[in-house]
């Protein structure tokens, strides 16, 4: 790909599976939930998914969990949520050695995800990788935009000092991470771990990528 100088990543779903948002979501906020209204763990995670399916991931609140907290009236604070969940946080198995080669290709890489900030620094942290990166953005924390526009995407290539046709962005989000970037001029991959869709911009890891990508 000509003149390509950056490559940039969602996180959950991406480089992490989504055992520990998944976790955090619909296991830990449902229990809580649960204990207070003093119902069990099934009936509180329908009432919570019906929450959360009200607020929608367009909006801001739906990735707020001290939103959530607050809301929900739960007896624990968002960092002891988060603490309780982080030893399932993993990342694929390929993303380490793909990340060592995009670096070694001469790329720049950055993060861009919607997932905040306290959820996103645990992740780097726990899996060792923030080092591969020049910069991670939360587009919600950091930017208070979901990845439902293309302005994140302006916002991210501004700070970066490059144009939309020099990124790659790679995401699992056939929306957010895919048609939504392309709009800009971005050049982008629909990350699909289950082999469902094939065709020249889905790639099924990120080996595929490697592959497909050349710093020129």
């Amino acid at each position: 790909m000509i003149g390509v100088k950056i490559l940039s990543f969602d996180m959950d779903g991406t480089i992490t599976d989504l055992s520990f948002v998944e976790s955090v979501w619909l296991e830990g906020v449902p229990h809580l939930f649960a204990a207070r209204n003093q119902i069990s763990f099934q009936d509180a995670k329908k009432l919570v998914k019906r929450e959360y399916d009200k607020v929608g991931k367009e909006r801001l609140e739906w990735y707020n969990l001290d939103y959530w907290v607050r809301k929900l009236s739960l007896d624990a604070s968002p960092k002891e949520i988060l603490n309780s969940f982080q030893h399932r946080i993993t990342i694929f198995p390929e993303v380490t050695e793909a990340l060592q080669a995009f670096k070694e290709k001469g790329f720049r890489l950055i993060m861009v995800s919607s997932a905040r900030r306290e959820f996103l620094d645990i992740e780097l942290e726990r899996t060792g990788i923030r080092h591969f990166f020049e910069h991670t953005f939360s587009s919600t924390s950091d930017f208070g935009l979901t990845k439902k526009t293309t302005d994140i995407y302006q916002k991210v290539c501004t700070i970066c000092n490059v144009t939309p046709s020099e990124v790659v962005h790679v995401g699992d989000d056939p929306d957010f991470d895919f048609d939504i970037p392309r709009k800009l001029g971005i050049k982008t991959f629909y990350l699909d771990r289950t082999g469902s869709h094939s065709g020249k911009t889905i790639i099924r890891d990120l080996k595929e990528l490697v592959e497909k990508v050349t710093l020129k």
